[in-house]
């Protein structure tokens, strides 16, 4: 029995909508601005570089190989956003069409949260839309249908985010480092990874018991702040706040940069993501409808919005705010409770 029902696509989005007040409508459009703001950082330029290296090494047509791009950086970094907005800038990897077929050289892949060469293979096939049917294909099978398919997707580039969940699964290490090894030497289609994930990640690579994989890898590691850096957060404070239409209404001085670094655990995306809460919260603020002016307690809701936490906790109104540390969570968010607590 087939399903009758068809509702046209985003045909809930329509009815929000066609409904909502001016206001929200118009606050919808400062969030949308607000999370497609991209914060250019000295990373930026050298993931670009690399890129353009894999994409020139390809276009040779003399690589009888691949080889592995790997970004490492701690959970919060920021990686995942940089390499996206490294491959979204090059036209290379925007979608191409083969007669009716959209076609694209890189696919993007969030690796499984207990990765196995099968559970990985299985991965990719989902990602390509290959109908996989409910008999049981065994890890050759799979790998034989991955490798057919890339092939005739015309994919060459495979960016494995969250690589260290190989690691959860240790007795599947060297198998899956194996099979990456294998796809990269294929000679009738070699492929070329991007993989990124935090520190660890790199055991994948070592765990190359011949260390080939280690040989083929190129490692680009995104470090925490500085303070050299902090003349350009507070620019990416007014940058931000200015693309939204709002102006700073406090002063960004040393004080505030510190706290601010120190409360986004000096990692880039974290402080980054710290900033965007704290203008949205000046968004969805009454009192400044008006006015636009972003505030130094939009920042006191920023933080309690990035880690759940109470007034002595936060970074922003606590007098002892370098001695409030937390944890940064796989997924890159912040915990409610303090480290040691």
């Amino acid at each position: 029995m087939t399903d009758s029902f068809a509702a046209p696509l985003n045909a809930g989005l329509e009815h929000i909508r066609a409904t909502v007040t001016d206001k929200v409508a118009e606050k919808s459009a400062l969030v949308r601005n607000l999370e497609e703001f991209h914060v250019s950082t000295r990373y930026d330029k050298l993931l670009t570089l690399e890129v353009e290296k894999l994409l020139a090494t390809i276009l040779s047509g003399s690589a009888v190989e691949g080889y592995a791009l790997a970004v490492v950086g701690k959970s919060g970094a920021g990686k995942t956003h940089a390499i996206n907005h490294a491959l979204d800038g090059n036209p290379a990897f925007k979608p191409f069409y083969v007669g009716v077929n959209e076609l694209q050289i890189c696919m993007r892949v969030r690796t499984p949260p207990v990765c196995s060469t099968k559970s990985l293979g299985v991965a990719i096939l989902q990602h390509v839309g290959y109908p996989l049917s409910r008999t049981k294909l065994n890890e050759i099978e799979i790998w034989r249908l991955v490798r057919e398919q890339l092939k005739r997707r015309e994919i060459r580039i495979i960016y494995l985010d969250e690589a260290q969940h190989v690691l959860k699964s240790k007795k599947n290490v060297m198998e899956v480092t194996d099979t990456i090894k294998s796809l990269m030497q294929d000679p009738t289609w070699p492929i070329w990874i991007i993989m990124s994930g935090i520190p660890q990640m790199l055991e994948v690579i070592e765990g190359d018991g011949d260390h080939q994989l280690a040989r083929r890898s190129r490692v680009v590691r995104i470090g925490d702040l500085e303070e050299k850096d902090f003349p350009t957060i507070l620019a990416i404070v007014n940058e931000i706040a200015s693309d939204v239409s709002f102006k700073v209404g406090f002063p960004l001085n040393k004080g505030f940069v510190r706290r601010m670094v120190h409360g986004g655990m000096s990692l880039q995306g974290m402080v980054i993501q710290l900033i965007k809460l704290s203008i949205e919260s000046a968004i969805w603020d009454p009192e400044e409808i008006q006015s636009r002016t972003l505030r130094y307690d939009h920042f006191v809701e920023g933080y309690r919005r990035l880690c759940d936490c109470d007034d002595d906790t936060n970074v922003f109104l606590a007098k002892e705010w370098q001695k409030i540390v937390r944890e940064v969570n796989e997924e890159g968010k912040l915990t409610t409770e303090l480290v040691g607590s």
